[in-house]
């Protein structure tokens, strides 16, 4: 943990063994389970950061010297504020860079506004860099085909994307529109994006999207080089431009048109004490999809009957003879929830 500060293995060792009670050369060695000259080596780097003071016993000697560690939270307080502000060097340095960028991207070459990444491996790379550079959101249109959706992929614990699981802890906001075509060709309602609601996801689903897409914040994009491929082998990386202000004013439109369905996925569907269930949640929200009966069975892995069974009890429930009905009394119960407007352009963007 402390290789953050720039301290070896062996420092660290060394000075957590100090910490632990040893104090001499010959304690740390069996400590640290290292030879006597690294100990030594080790205790002279650490003095030279005021992490370790030495003293003598019995007259002094080699053999007499003792070690005691400098207070952690003392010994560690100066090299925190000097790497903070080495951090904060290289932020302003990297803002300076970024204004020196823009300035020479509004008169670069119409060509260079764009580049073609071929290769599935290539565009799984673009993909994982585009999010790893946002700072403040990245808005999405998750459709077939998928590069990116290998099982080995996913990581076991959240059962999504690594790169997005780290981006979301980091506060990075997520806008995804599902296509139902997606969601009929695979069990991804209950694995990956039911992980992202869960992490705080905002996803919406909309039947015949017009391409995949991802945008992150306002400075980058990414879609299909060809406009229906039947694999994702070659995309085109866009860069600010008018182009890319299209792109992302495209994305809202079709936001606005979309159909929320992370509260359900989530489970903070609203409504009342007496609201759905997570069963009846996730059910209303298949219904939102469009899907076909036997699809919205297999999304909930239950057989057709059992699907058929808890729709018309939902039915029952609400009062309902017809779906229109269902839906019509889940939204006045505040069971479905309603589409917020469009966040403002600040608010996208992040921060610049």
């Amino acid at each position: 943990m402390l290789e953050a500060l720039d301290l070896d293995p062996v420092q660290q060792q060394v000075y957590e063994a100090l910490v632990d009670g040893a104090v001499t050369v010959d304690e740390l060695r069996t400590a640290a389970g290292v030879s006597a000259a690294r100990v030594r080596a080790a205790l002279a780097s650490l003095e030279k950061l005021n992490l370790v003071g030495r003293f003598s016993a019995d007259g002094g000697g080699k053999g007499a010297e003792r070690y005691l560690p400098v207070a952690p939270e003392i010994a560690f307080e100066s090299l925190l504020l000097a790497r903070e502000e080495e951090i904060h060097r290289t932020r302003r340095h990297i803002q300076h860079l970024a204004a020196r960028f823009r300035a020479h991207t509004a008169g670069r070459d119409p060509l260079e506004l764009v580049e073609i990444v071929t290769g599935r491996a290539a565009v799984i790379r673009q993909v994982d860099q585009l999010q790893r550079s946002a700072r403040g959101e990245i808005r999405g249109i998750d459709r077939p085909p998928y590069a990116n959706s290998d099982p080995d992929r996913l990581d076991p614990k959240t059962g999504m994307m690594p790169v997005q699981a780290q981006m979301m802890r980091r506060g990075v906001r997520y806008r995804v529109i599902y296509d139902t075509e997606g969601l009929t060709t695979s069990h991804r309602f209950d694995t990956d994006i039911g992980a992202a609601a869960e992490l705080g996801e905002d996803a919406r689903v909309m039947a015949d999207t017009p391409t995949k897409m991802l945008i992150a914040d306002d400075r980058i994009a990414l879609i299909p080089l060809r406009a229906a491929p039947n694999e994702l082998a070659s995309s085109v990386v866009v860069h600010p431009s008018g182009l890319l202000e299209v792109l992302c004013e495209f994305f809202e439109v079709l936001w606005g048109r979309a159909l929320p369905i992370s509260e359900y996925l989530s489970g903070r569907h609203p409504g009342a004490p007496d609201g759905p269930s997570p069963q009846e949640a996730k059910l209303l929200a298949l219904l939102t999809t469009g899907m076909t009966d036997q699809v919205m069975a297999r999304q909930l892995g239950v057989s057709y009957r059992t699907f058929q069974r808890r729709l018309h009890g939902l039915m029952e429930r609400l009062g309902a003879t017809t779906r229109f009905q269902l839906g019509v009394r889940a939204a006045s119960l505040g069971w479905l929830p309603q589409a917020p407007s469009s966040p403002a352009r600040t608010a996208r963007n992040g921060p610049q």
